[in-house]
This record gives structure tokens, C-alpha cells and sequence, in this order.
């Protein structure tokens, strides 16, 4: 449902999203936004691309007045007329050779049947309220919101009494906190002999350990030796055969 003076954007977008661009104008009423708009509107802006972004939203029930079972009653005898006129009306559709007098007829029982409906259906009630009310949801504060590229354009038509934007709240920035001493190489010496019991300086570091080898590499290493070990002997038997 679309009110007048609005445009529908459903063929922009299938799914309604919350419009994005810059905010050129900050109010707390919709009268005020509807205002702006107005004034872009009257000087050619393209309104089409212009959107009220209402926000801090709040719900708002309006009391009417004081509930009772005559309001109770009362309330029902415009349904019971409805009601009665439907039925007389279908009544006389369905059967031609019925006159009129059947519709009056008809009124006073359709009339009577939701009273007393109304009325039992508020006894029976078992949050009975004492009063009536219209419950609404009612936003605080309205942006208007353009986009980026027509954001200047609208800012100039507006003039220097255009409402201004909310400026945007600035986070204090944390203190850096400062660099940590580095401690000399005596002081350093000192917390390591300190951190051993008795005083002493820690003992150094100790080379890690050999990684340990498969069963291959284990076979490869023992025929290495095994090699090794009589190439030594041929070369002795060889030497001790020339010296004799």
C-alpha cells in the first residue's frame, strides 16, 4: 500500500533492503523529512532516488477510552447490520419470490445474535481489559538519505538552512601502551641464575638427538661398513704380500 506523494520501488528491487548513500538532512519528525523532500521535489531533484530512513523505533499504545459491556454491545450492533444485510441480501439472490420484508426481518435477528456474541465473548475474556486502545510503532528520528552521486547536488539545493546531518560520534582512541624495557646482558645473566635454584647459571642447551633411521637405512649403513671393512683387509694383505 502506497500513500500520496510516495513512489513504489518495487521494481528496483524485489526484496526491500535498507537504502544506502549519505545522509543529507536529520530529523526528529516525519512532517520535517516530508518537508525536505517536498523542497527537492518543487526544484526538479530526482525524489526518486531520495528515501526517508526512520529509525530509534518505538511502540506506542493509545488509550481511546473506557471499556465496558454497553461498549462491548454497542460496538457489535455494526457487524450485526453487516451481517444481517449479507444474509437478507443472499437470501433474497437465492430465493426470487422473497420480498423485502424478509431483509427487515432478518436484521433485527442478525443484529441481536452479535450482541449477545460480543457481550459473552467479553465475560468470558479471561485478560479482560477496562479500557480500549490502538496499539502503533512509532519511529523517534528520520534521515534522508540520497545517494553518493546525487549527495552534493542535493546538499546545494538545500541551501545553508538544511537541516544538518548527525555527525558521527568519535571513539577515543586507547593510549599505546609503552615499549617494554629489554633487559642487559648482565641483568639478563642475572634472571636466568636467579630462576635456578642454588644460583647458578642454567646448564647449556643440549643437541637434540639423532633422528632415529628406518630398518632400510639401518641394512644400507651395515653393508656400507661391511665393505669398508674388507676393502681395509684386501689392502692389508696386499701390503704385508709386497714387504715380504
Amino acid at each position: 500500500m502506497t500513500t500520496p506523494g510516495t513512489t513504489t520501488r518495487g521494481a528496483r528491487s524485489r526484496f526491500p533492503k535498507v537504502p544506502e548513500g549519505d545522509v543529507i538532512a536529520s530529523l526528529d519528525s516525519y512532517e520535517a523529512a516530508r518537508a525536505v523532500v517536498d523542497g527537492l521535489a518543487k526544484q526538479d531533484f530526482p525524489v526518486s532516488t531520495v528515501s526517508i530512513l526512520g529509525s530509534h523505533l518505538r511502540t506506542v499504545e493509545r488509550v481511546t477510552g473506557r471499556m465496558s459491556f454497553g461498549k462491548a454491545a454497542l460496538g457489535a450492533v455494526g457487524t450485526g447490520v453487516m451481517l444481517g444485510l449479507f444474509v437478507g441480501l443472499l437470501v433474497l439472490i437465492v430465493t426470487p419470490g422473497v420480498g423485502f420484508e424478509t431483509l427487515i426481518a432478518i436484521l433485527p435477528v442478525a443484529i441481536g445474535f452479535s450482541v449477545i456474541w460480543s457481550v459473552i465473548g467479553y465475560a468470558l475474556n479471561p485478560q479482560r481489559r477496562q479500557f480500549t486502545s490502538v496499539m502503533q510503532v512509532v519511529a523517534t528520528h528520520f534521515d534522508v538519505v540520497v545517494p553518493r552521486e546525487h549527495a552534493a547536488k542535493a546538499r546545494g539545493l538545500l541551501g545553508p538552512q538544511a537541516p544538518a546531518a548527525a555527525p558521527a560520534t568519535q571513539q577515543p582512541v586507547p593510549s599505546a601502551a609503552p615499549p617494554a624495557q629489554q633487559p642487559t646482558a648482565s641483568g639478563a645473566g642475572a634472571a636466568v641464575a636467579s630462576a635456578v635454584p642454588g644460583g647458578s647459571a642454567a646448564p647449556e642447551a643440549q643437541e637434540p638427538a639423532a633422528p632415529r633411521r628406518t630398518y632400510a637405512e639401518a641394512q644400507a649403513e651395515m653393508r656400507r661398513l661391511e665393505r669398508e671393512k674388507r676393502a681395509k683387509e684386501a689392502a692389508d694383505d696386499r701390503a704385508g704380500s709386497s714387504t715380504s
